[in-house]
């Protein structure tokens, strides 16, 4: 019964818990909990705390968010899976070599609609090399599976325990000092994304306020901080006391959830995008007051999102069910973590450090070379024993022919992996010359558009696609950028005619060329409609395919 265990590495508080999945079924076996004390690290205490009972499960896969956790989208074409990978490979590299430090990453395409072209989304997740490691240093004797995104666990938590309602949803995980967010509809996801928070700096600045330790201000923020004083309530003198101060670290909190729908209507081209509801969770989702506050601000509805207790957790011991309920929907990343080790099914985005990545790769592919190696050893030992008794000069014929067919044979695996190599390289580098030359061309024009366009000259549409050469004078097969304009003047038709005709005159001069401008403009009633077309820029021989950027 395949099972797994996850690790949630909170500020102020770890969790690890274990799940089986059988049949479509999950089941929780094991939930833990412990306090992470002022000025500890969590992966120290997750140490302390939970390695004898990791080492019951073997490997454990820990969540990532926050700063130190970068998640990108990027569209790519409906390609081959080799090329993908290539793709992203070379992005990975792009990143590394701007950062300036040795990056781990991991990607996986996200199941959202298509509404502007027929690309795909990518989501790349990438981490310092560096300080995953000193993690897992931290976290030994625990042996970490992999690394994965704490954004992901949520959305995995959403597949196993969600309601899947055909509604936008914005799941929203508060920790302390972190929000980990997952805009899913049904059971896809549009977007994922971790964040860093003020809160993170509260209860330092409760009890700076109050002259009390942290832990102190922490167990009266529990008590008595009550929200809904933004909405106007009356709150007793207790709470008056401990949220007046704490309330400037919730003010950016709409603006945070808010603003994670305006980046996926950007980063996952779904202009059409309007959230419909909001699910809080985590240990700080149940700061009182906090789902009203923010339904008001942002203008849906606001409900606490519990996923443990949608759980089986039948066959945990007493003392893990009663911290279970304790925590409540502070256990969901720990929770998701868990079922994303113990279904492959989930959605996964796991970010291994090299060492860890190299040992996954001998396991998975590596193995099978080492199989076949003794076996081959078995077999010439067996046929040794079998033939000994032929001549000398057999053997030694056998064993020179055997030592030429594997030297053939990888000479052939080296060359035909070269190739493949090569091809995919020259067709990468078709693909990024042909955007230049579009890039080019489009930068051309709005500098040309900037300084020589008439104040009475109005520009509404532009667009720029590759267009056959046949159109333009040149060989049919020849893809040409071409800028399509088209707008209108309110001036009358002559005094418009004469600066459109000035307008144009210079786009040739920029052109340089009479053939590779075509004007046209259509008098009105009220205004004049004008339109052109301009070739600038040839982009790389060879490069075809039509491409089109509405701006």
């Amino acid at each position: 019964m395949p099972r797994g265990a996850g690790l949630d590495l909170g500020h102020t508080g770890v969790r690890f818990a274990a799940a089986e999945v059988a049949r479509g079924n999950a089941r929780l076996i094991r939930y833990v909990s412990e306090s992470v004390e002022p000025g500890e690290a969590p992966a120290e205490a997750a140490s302390a705390s939970f390695a004898a009972l990791a080492r019951k499960f073997g490997k454990v896969r820990v969540g990532l968010g926050g700063a130190d956790l970068m998640l990108r989208y990027l569209p790519v074409p409906q390609v081959e899976d080799w090329r993908l990978v290539r793709l992203m490979e070379f992005e990975a590299r792009e990143i590394a070599s701007r950062s300036g430090s040795e990056l781990a990453s991991s990607y996986n395409l996200l199941p959202v609609p298509k509404e502007l072209d027929e690309d795909d989304t990518m989501l790349l997740g990438l981490v310092r090399e560096d300080l995953l490691e000193a993690q897992a240093a931290k976290l030994e004797p625990i042996v970490v599976e992999s690394f994965s995104p704490n954004a992901i666990a949520l959305y995995n938590a959403w597949l196993t325990l969600g309601d899947h309602a055909p509604r936008t949803t914005l799941l929203a995980h508060f920790g302390a000092g972190t929000l980990d967010l997952a805009l899913v509809r049904g059971r896809d996801l549009y977007f994922a994304r971790s964040l860093t928070t003020p809160l993170e700096k509260r209860d330092a600045a409760l009890a700076a306020k109050l002259g009390t330790d942290v832990p102190r201000a922490r167990a009266l923020i529990h008590k008595h901080l009550d929200l809904r004083v933004v909405l106007g309530e009356r709150l007793n003198p207790d709470a008056e006391r401990v949220t007046r101060p704490v309330l400037s670290f919730y003010e950016a909190l709409p603006t945070l959830l808010s603003g994670a729908v305006t980046l996926c209507k950007a980063q996952a081209r779904l202009r059409e995008l309007v959230l419909e509801r909001v699910l809080l969770t985590g240990g700080g989702s149940r700061a009182n007051g906090l789902a009203q506050v923010l339904g008001e601000r942002l203008r849906v509805p606001v409900e606490l999102w519990n996923p443990a207790a949608e759980l089986d957790a039948s066959d945990l011991p007493a003392e893990d069910a009663a911290r279970l309920q304790e925590d409540g929907p502070a256990a969901t990343l720990a929770v998701g973590l868990a079922l994303s080790a113990a279904n492959p099914e989930l959605y996964a985005l796991e970010i291994l450090t090299a060492g860890a990545r190299r040992k996954r790769d001998f396991s998975e592919r590596g193995i099978w070379s080492v199989l076949a190696g003794v076996a081959a050893v078995l077999f010439l030992g067996l046929a040794f024993w079998q033939h000994g008794r032929l001549a000398d000069a057999s053997q030694t014929a056998s064993k020179r022919a055997f030592a030429q067919v594997n030297t053939v044979k990888n000479a052939n695996a080296r060359t035909t992996e070269l190739l493949a190599r090569i091809a995919a390289e020259e067709q990468l580098s078709r693909e990024l010359a042909t955007r230049a030359a579009l890039g080019e061309s489009a930068r051309r024009f709005l500098d040309f558009i900037e300084g020589e366009l008439p104040e009475k000259l109005w520009v509404e549409t532009w667009s720029l696609r590759l267009e056959s050469g046949k159109d333009w004078g040149r060989p049919a097969n020849e893809d040409l950028p071409v800028v399509t304009a088209a707008g209108r003047s309110e001036d009358e038709p002559r005094v418009a005619g004469l600066q459109f005709s000035e307008f144009s005159g210079k786009l040739r001069a920029l052109a340089q060329g009479a053939d590779v401008v075509k004007e046209m403009i259509t008098p009105q009633s009220k205004e004049v409609q004008w339109s052109l077309k301009a070739m600038l820029l040839a982009p790389p021989e060879g490069e075809a395919g039509a491409e089109e950027e509405p701006q």
